[in-house]
């Protein structure tokens, strides 16, 4: 999948999401445990993605990092971390349901996912696995196991979010506030996924650059 596609399916999942747009569930989405494995993430994200469950897809991301995401796209820091108090299960479940919209076929066509490897940092690890679509090009996903494996935003996605988050996450810096204080606080638990995101063998220069210059940002207040 090549990288431009994969930043538009990012940002009309997000812009999606901030501007408030629903999933189809009728009660609010609750939050439930991620899947026994790596691939199995992946096959069930698939799986709910191909039936338009995205309640179900929801649980497929990091808790968390969905709402942070948001940020890309001009979400307000106090919508932001009414998400990270309450949960993001909408908000996760509404990005998927655009990155099912901008992406194609990817996560929502036949596709084969096996795992290749681990990464650590900072003490976390992350779980490669090579997902590779019919008719298309393979790229690598990465999952924590948080409560069951699920997909990490920011490791796998970071090439596409870290220039449209530094704009926001220039502003928390300057903002006192309990929303903003809180938003950094979180922000700061995803350096581990960024810098493994900056490891990417498909990232150019620039976007390696791109994703350091966040992390230097986030980490400014330590």
């Amino acid at each position: 999948m090549k990288a431009s596609k994969v930043v538009l399916a990012l940002l009309m999942a997000i812009t999606s999401a901030c501007n408030g747009e629903t999933t189809d569930a009728t009660e609010p989405i609750t939050a439930g445990d991620g899947a026994a494995s790596p691939v199995a993430a992946i096959d069930e994200l698939v799986k709910a993605i191909g039936a338009g469950d995205f309640a179900t897809a929801s649980r497929f991301a990091v808790p968390g990092q969905a709402a942070l995401a948001s940020l890309a796209e001009g979400a307000s820091f106090d919508e932001v971390a009414g998400a990270l108090r309450d949960g993001d299960e909408e908000i996760a479940a509404n990005f998927w349901s655009g990155f099912a919209q901008g992406a194609g076929t990817f996560l929502a066509g036949e596709l084969t996912a096996a795992e290749s490897g681990t990464l650590e940092e900072e003490d976390h690890v992350f779980h490669q696995v090579t997902v590779s679509p019919d008719g298309e090009a393979e790229r690598q996903m990465l999952t924590q196991d948080v409560e069951g494996h699920r997909v990490d935003l920011f490791a796998s996605f970071g090439a596409g979010l870290a220039e449209r988050m530094i704009p926001p996450v220039e502003r928390l810096l300057g903002t006192q506030t309990d929303d903003a204080r809180l938003i950094l606080v979180r922000l700061q638990e995803i350096v581990p996924s960024l810098l493994v995101a900056s490891q990417m063998a498909a990232n150019t220069g620039s976007v390696t650059q791109q994703i350091l210059a966040l992390v230097e940002l986030i980490t400014r207040v330590n």
